[in-house]
């Protein structure tokens, strides 16, 4: 079985950062059938502190997902369902709609996971933030682009691309969502400036 999932990820601004082969292993096979496969890109971080992605729930661990998608593939609940409860403690839930939230309960403003389902051209960088821009796309594809990010206002914390398979889309979608949150909100980044660390140190 191949792995489709790459450890690298691309340049920061300050420094190239990579998930930790452990951390990139346990969440990397993607499968959802037999034929039916969906690929997740390397992230893509903003920051190189892992505690920071601990405490943007806080103080209770809910977060808005906001989600374009122009032809309604899957429904924001689903991405919502799909998404919750899964990565590194502490774990996230996520809502679609502030009327949701409970008694006590309360949201980080600006804080929330940004999906875009077929992204124009233009839903790049900190644009997937500010303006995120949903397309059709062809009735004939195959595979539907979706970018989805972690955004702090108009800032993208860490981002991901996905390649979902039309024909099981809904279906992909939850099968995958916990992978795409160990992604967004890493347990360990490693720094590969430092050069005492080596590919598979722990804590590096």
């Amino acid at each position: 079985m191949r792995i489709l999932f790459n450890a690298s990820k691309r340049l920061s601004p300050r420094v190239t950062l990579r998930v930790l082969a452990g951390g990139v292993l346990g969440s990397a096979l993607l499968l959802a059938g037999c034929g039916n496969i969906t690929t997740i890109e390397p992230p893509t971080y903003q920051v190189n502190d892992v505690q920071t992605f601990k405490v943007y729930g806080a103080p209770n661990q809910i977060m808005m997902v906001e989600v374009h998608d122009k032809q309604s593939s899957v429904s924001p609940e689903t991405w919502a369902s799909a998404l919750s409860g899964h990565g590194f403690p502490p774990r996230l839930d996520f809502i679609t709609d502030a009327t949701q939230l409970g008694p006590n309960q309360v949201l980080r403003d600006g804080y929330r996971v940004v999906v875009v389902v077929s992204p124009s051209q233009a839903t790049m960088g900190e644009k997937i933030c500010t303006t995120p821009e949903a397309t059709d796309y062809p009735a004939d594809t195959t595979r539907i682009p979706t970018r989805i990010a972690f955004c702090a206002g108009d800032k993208p914390i860490s981002e991901l691309r996905a390649n979902f398979v039309k024909a099981d889309l809904e279906q992909q979608v939850t099968n995958n969502g916990g992978s795409i949150i160990a992604q967004l909100f890493p347990r360990e980044i490693r720094d590969d400036s430092d050069r005492r660390c080596g590919m598979f140190r722990a804590g590096c």
